[in-house]
């Protein structure tokens, strides 16, 4: 088995994992950690493809932009989760159903 296939397998398998816990979760706090997985996942992609076409400086470089965009993201998400909870008391989305306005 080459090494590129190992790193098609994590991105599948990390893939697999984010997709899973996106559909299956009703936790904000679940759907954050899924949404993350699925990022770091992209992120091994594009160390993959920058390998295999031989640049791997620029794949670094926009991994390293991806890593920061996303932990800005995760920042303001957790805080929306922090603002759903005070608001409602629960942390299930089902209940941000009944949100209006």
């Amino acid at each position: 088995m080459n090494l590129w296939q190992v790193y098609i397998a994590a991105i599948v398998i990390l893939l697999g994992i984010g997709i899973y816990c996106l559909i299956s979760r009703r936790n904000l706090i679940q759907l954050v950690i899924g949404v993350e997985v699925i990022a770091k996942a992209v992120s091994l992609s594009f160390i993959l493809a920058g390998n295999l076409q031989g640049n791997e400086q620029i794949a670094q470089a926009i991994v390293v932009t991806i890593i920061l965009i996303e932990a800005v993201s995760t920042a303001v998400a957790l805080s929306l989760v922090v603002a759903v909870y005070r608001h409602t008391g629960s942390l299930d989305i089902n209940i941000l159903k009944r949100l209006r306005g």
